[in-house]
């Protein structure tokens, strides 16, 4: 499985500052570049407002970090991915699985 990853991959997660006005921005911070098998795992429609969205699903195989969890992103060349869950077979597996979308 391990020479399985052939994707360079950029994890990242939400950081959020104020704007000076009294709110709040969001941006994303690089935690790590990281190297990803990635496979398309279906996809659903969802109404929008006054629209239809498409969203793919994927299942992403990587080396097993303590570090990522639901809601941080990984991009890819092609993909723009939101990490939804984060299935971890524990310390003795080398891999972990997350379950992603495209990030809207």
């Amino acid at each position: 499985m391990i020479g399985a990853l052939d994707t360079r991959a950029t994890l990242q997660q939400a950081v959020t500052s104020g704007d000076g006005g009294g709110g709040f921005a969001q941006d994303w911070q690089v935690v790590a570049d990281i190297w990803i098998a990635l496979k398309a795992n279906g996809g659903g429609d969802t109404l929008g407002p006054q629209r239809l969205e498409s969203r793919s699903r994927y299942r992403v195989a990587l080396r097993r970090r303590a570090d990522i969890a639901g809601g941080m992103r990984l991009v890819t060349s092609a993909h723009s991915l939101v990490i939804h869950d984060v299935l971890d077979d524990g310390p003795r597996s080398a891999v972990m699985t997350l379950l992603c979308e495209d990030a809207p």
